[in-house]
């Protein structure tokens, strides 16, 4: 009598995981770019935070949620949870701090 092979272990966690934090990274890129050219190229490069840091909620409330579904999944898989924690994190991190900056929590 044969035996059948082990499954292949799933990775669907950690997808949803890394998804998680390249959304948010990207998020996270925008901002600290238009902080650069502002820096180093031309002070009135400023302005374009109206628009980078919109963007940079959105991303990181897209990634938040990324990150749940993969912490989710890797409940369910009883995977590692390093990747979809990390996706949480930075983008709850960049939800907070953008919503403060534009409700003016921070000035």
């Amino acid at each position: 009598m044969m035996s059948e092979p082990a499954a292949p272990p799933r990775r669907r966690a950690r997808g949803w995981g890394i998804a998680a934090t390249i959304v948010a990274g990207i998020g996270i890129l925008a901002v600290g770019l238009v902080f650069l050219l502002a820096a180093t190229v031309d002070p009135l490069w400023g302005w374009m935070l109206f628009v980078a840091l919109p963007i940079s909620v959105a991303a990181g409330a897209v990634g938040g949620v990324l990150g749940i579904i993969g912490l989710i999944t890797a409940r369910g898989e009883r995977a590692g949870y390093g990747w979809p924690v990390a996706g949480v994190v930075l983008g709850g991190g960049q939800v907070l701090l953008g919503s403060g900056l534009l409700g003016g929590w921070f000035v």
